[in-house]
């Protein structure tokens, strides 16, 4: 069967779009963990948490998890090198916990700022 350029031979209903569709679908979920309410996703709670004062190890997005019932947990970016702050309610108590990670644009090589 011959197609035009960007055109798939794989019909919307053929197997092999179908598990392509799946993978898709499988890393997405992967990578997303539920930001914003969770959308029926669970968070890695085996990953380590951080303190405020803590360096940030790397740049991604990060949940942050507030003391009791001060605020729901939300997610934030975070550079890295930079340190995690303190919340002006509940201070120290606050908690960081990787999502995703997620490079600083301006911290790629092919993005830094030259001098």
């Amino acid at each position: 069967m011959k197609t035009n350029l960007g055109e798939s031979r794989r019909g919307p209903g053929s197997k092999q779009e179908q598990r392509a569709s799946e993978r898709r679908r499988a890393t997405i979920s992967h990578h997303s963990c539920g930001a914003r309410g969770g959308g029926g996703r669970h968070r890695n709670t085996s990953l380590p948490l951080f303190h405020p004062g803590d360096a940030v190890p790397e740049s991604g997005i990060y949940e942050v998890i507030h003391d009791a019932d001060h605020r729901q947990a939300h997610d934030a970016v975070m550079i890295m090198g930079n340190r995690f702050p303190s919340c002006e309610t509940c201070n120290e108590r606050v908690r960081f916990r990787i999502i995703r990670t997620a490079p600083y644009i301006f911290q790629d090589q092919d993005f830094e700022e030259q001098p």
